[in-house]
């Protein structure tokens, strides 16, 4: 029943953007007119110059390059962005095998790995990413890709062909980066990857490692400093500040992906229940310190709420997402403790963790989509707690719905 549901998600997704309007909506236009400023300027300065969105240059690069091969008009220019989901669950799915293998995972449990990783494709905020020609899912390829390459490099031994493996996963994490500055979160965290001396060679770790860090860094620094910063300079201003309620948006998203992906790493407030008293006591005031009251998923909500209904229902949701939000970062940081001997769940779920919780920094606006960028670490990390069981096929459904509902009120309410 899970497959099925996931296949007919994903022919969901792919009906939609073949019905979906045959000209830009939402941000589709803003990011594709930056084609003409790279056939321009070609890959100069000046082009990183004049970016005219907060995000990098991949998203420019990899639609040119489809651009110049097929040249694809719209709906069918969405679909580059479905093949790069459908390729980068293909990609989470090889971490996860890779990982299960030094793991020792039973055959039973390796068999789980591809319906888990499949799964990634129907959770919230993956319609809306997937479905139109915006900027996140590019990177969401790389940073996939570049996680691969980063497993298979800790896996084997030392070679010297090992440090061209260290170039070409810093390659795919920079380019990463360039799509999303979010992914930066993630070189402090390589830290944790170090394994201990009687696991491996700690010295191999280390230069591994290294060469990962200072492959990315020098591509991405070069490229920052002539921003003057982490963005282009035309958006410089609209980033600065920090959001407190944006960070609880970003984590309660987190905590309700978390569960429908792996609804075990709650299993704690069910042990300890004064733990679950205690965060529902904390999350009133919390959600009255964050001023204005919205509804989570707006695109979806207001279909189904609308808006005379949106100032009655919207504090008590504020209420729920910021349960949501304390109990995710409370019962993560939890799993994370215990899963502290493996490093990939170290990795994968520090830099979740933290990158989630930087969401606050972006102020102006919030969007799920933030939170998608994301999804290969969140996923990767909790995947030894998910179980195929009697409610995953619902699970499954639920999150579908959310992602191809929001996707459709994207195409058909403008």
């Amino acid at each position: 029943m899970s497959w099925l549901l996931i296949v007919a998600a994903n022919l969901a997704l792919c009906a939609l953007v073949i019905l979906s309007p045959k000209h830009p909506v939402y941000d589709e236009g803003w990011w594709l007119d930056t084609l003409a400023l790279l056939r321009r300027d070609g890959l100069s300065l000046e082009f990183l110059r004049e970016l005219p969105g907060a995000a990098g240059p991949t998203f420019t690069l990899v639609f040119a390059a489809v651009d110049r091969l097929v040249g694809l008009q719209f709906p069918w220019l969405r679909f580059v962005n479905v093949v790069l989901l459908t390729a980068s669950v293909g990609l989470i799915w090889g971490v996860l095998a890779l990982a299960g293998e030094r793991r020792g995972k039973t055959d039973a449990r390796r068999a789980d790995l591809p319906l888990f990783a499949a799964s990634i494709s129907t959770l919230p905020t993956v319609g809306v990413s997937a479905g139109l020609a915006i900027t996140e899912t590019p990177a969401f390829f790389f940073i996939a890709a570049g996680l691969l390459l980063l497993t298979l490099l800790m896996q084997i031994p030392w070679r010297p062909w090992s440090a061209a493996l260290a170039v070409a996963c810093a390659l795919c994490i920079a380019a990463a980066v360039f799509g999303r500055q979010n992914y930066l979160v993630m070189l402090p965290c390589l830290l944790l990857a170090l394994r201990p001396a009687s696991e491996a060679s700690a010295g191999r770790d280390a230069l591994r490692l290294s060469i990962v860090f200072a492959g990315v860094a020098l591509l991405a620094g070069p490229v920052f400093w002539l921003w003057g910063g982490l963005v282009p300079p035309q958006t410089a201003r609209v980033e600065a500040g920090i959001s407190f309620a944006n960070g609880v948006r970003s984590a309660g998203y987190a905590g309700i992906i978390v569960v429908l992906l792996a609804p075990q790493v709650y299993r704690v407030l069910a042990e300890r229940k004064l733990i679950l008293v205690a965060i529902a006591a904390a999350c009133i005031p919390a959600s009255l310190l964050q001023g204005q009251q919205s509804l989570p998923l707006a695109s979806v909500s207001a279909l189904i709420v609308g808006s005379r209904l949106a100032a009655f229902v919207g504090p008590i949701a504020n209420y729920i997402l910021t349960l949501a939000a304390l109990a995710f970062v409370v019962c993560f940081a939890y799993f994370l403790w215990q899963q502290r001997m493996d490093w990939l769940t170290r990795l994968c779920g520090s830099t979740a963790l933290v990158g989630i919780l930087a969401n606050a920094k972006i102020p102006h606006q919030f969007s799920s989509r933030y939170v998608f960028v994301f999804l290969p670490f969140l996923a990767i990390s909790v995947a030894s707690a998910a179980r195929p069981n009697w409610h995953q096929p619902l699970r499954i459904a639920i999150g579908a719905c959310i992602s191809l509902g929001a996707l459709a009120s994207y195409f058909f309410s403008q």
